[in-house]
């Protein structure tokens, strides 16, 4: 009976190790999924705003409108996608070349930390 209860009592200690490993895998699956929470949307965003400025600027290329046109709509789709207010618009025209340069910086927050994501978004067409 001596022997069954010094295994019983070491059964309980093992028992006991193994729980911070698991504690451990439990905060860092925790992060992981908080990080996906924030950055998720963001980079959705960007990726649909990258789409819009592509097709947005290859219809300006083709029916040679204005930039103020252009302009109006890259903003538009700006407001319609939630990027941030510090947003720049940029255009160049050459002939029938177009180009077009959006920058702005995201800012993530964290409980202890505010992230500012840079973002980039460039879109160019020939016009043919």
């Amino acid at each position: 009976m001596g022997v069954s209860h010094r295994v019983i009592r070491a059964a309980g200690n093992q028992k006991g190790a193994s729980r911070f490993p698991f504690l451990v895998l439990l905060a860092l699956t925790v992060a992981v999924i908080y990080l996906m929470v924030v950055f998720i949307p963001i980079y959705l965003g960007s990726r649909q705003m990258q789409e819009a400025t592509t097709e947005i600027v290859r219809r300006g290329a083709l029916q040679n409108l204005s930039e103020t046109d252009i302009r109006a709509q890259l903003l538009e789709k700006a407001r319609q996608f939630d990027l941030p207010d510090n947003r720049q618009v940029q255009l160049w025209r050459e002939g029938r070349k177009l180009t077009a340069r959006i920058t702005y910086r995201h800012a993530v927050k964290f409980p202890f930390y505010t992230y500012n994501w840079p973002v980039e978004i460039r879109a160019q067409d020939l016009g043919f």
